[in-house]
């Protein structure tokens, strides 16, 4: 495979919430040709000027390698619960010809066991990166996934990490001190357009760790209570009997239970979300910015306040 910069660049996903911030990314390279990939039933509203090609919900591989021609990446922010589709765009892309692909993770080590083990989501993320790792050693095509921890801005959005925002309150699983790894949403898209442009090699065919920080539910919930003034609550929680609880839960189908199962994974030390631990950190390698928890607790606390309109 060629180890010259990527041009011509699918995104899958873009109407998502890190696909947004990946498109944005993309658009900002000079050098991209950026096409979209968007599903009929899609109602995510994109400009007019964007290059936007749209398939059937059912993603028909003739129509996906049709859209692949020529293209040199394919890069996946379909969400969290749909990435069992992914089989069949790899399959396309490969007849398609396109040179690299870059799954929906956005995570922790999905090629950890243990961490499949705990999630059906874990599970298929890491059979996904098998696959790919098997064609890549084929010879068809070549891969990198995206590994960031969590976003800490998003997670006060979102209800994340443990937090509940309007409560005031945020659950410490194992009394929450336990570091995980954390990213921003723009590192995160900003590691994908240096991988594609200037880091292809470092970047090829293995799991890009982008670490901008550690922290536990401890120290956030700290910085929470700092930024905002008020005194809030710590749930501690044992580890062990919530996730047995939440697998029997997920079993039943309680989509609740199933994304619990992956605040678990990241918020716990045993399933690869410590990544000094898993592998080499990218950011250096990447040139990424610097970031800290101080300025991310104060833009998804910004970001709240003018969701909800309050001071």
């Amino acid at each position: 495979m060629s180890s010259t910069p990527f041009k011509k660049i699918v995104l899958v996903g873009a109407g998502g919430d890190i696909g947004r911030v990946v498109l944005q990314a993309l658009l900002s390279e000079p050098s991209f040709e950026v096409t979209i990939l968007q599903r009929a039933s899609s109602h995510s509203k994109l400009a007019d000027h964007l290059n936007v090609v749209t398939v059937p919900d059912s993603y028909p591989f003739d129509e996906l390698k049709a859209a692949f021609q020529g293209q040199d990446a394919v890069i996946n922010c379909t969400t969290t619960f749909s990435v069992a589709v992914q089989y069949r765009i790899i399959d396309a892309a490969i007849a398609a010809g396109v040179r690299r692909y870059s799954p929906s993770e956005y995570g922790l080590n999905n090629a950890r066991l243990e961490a499949q083990a705990l999630s059906e989501v874990f599970a298929e993320k890491g059979a996904v990166q098998a696959y790919l790792k098997q064609k890549a050693a084929e010879g068809k095509i070549e891969w990198m996934s995206i590994a960031c921890g969590t976003w800490v801005d998003w997670s006060i959005n979102h209800d994340f990490m443990g937090i509940n925002m309007k409560e005031r309150r945020v659950q410490l699983i194992d009394g929450g001190e336990t570091r995980h790894s954390v990213a921003t949403q723009k590192n995160t898209a900003r590691a994908i357009v240096v991988a594609l442009t200037t880091k292809t090699e470092e970047t090829k065919n293995r799991v890009v760790y982008i670490q901008d920080f550690t922290v536990s539910q401890k120290e956030l919930l700290a910085e929470l209570e700092k930024q905002t003034g008020e005194t809030w609550n710590g749930d501690v929680v044992d580890g062990k009997k919530l996730t047995e609880q939440m697998k029997a839960e997920a079993k039943e189908g309680k989509i609740e239970a199933k994304v619990a199962l992956i605040n678990i994974g990241l918020m716990s030390g045993d399933y690869g979300s410590f990544f000094e631990k898993e592998g080499e950190v990218l950011n250096g390698t990447l040139g990424l910015p610097k970031a800290n928890l101080a300025e991310e607790v104060a833009a998804g606390l910004r970001q709240y306040r003018e969701a909800n309109n309050s001071n």
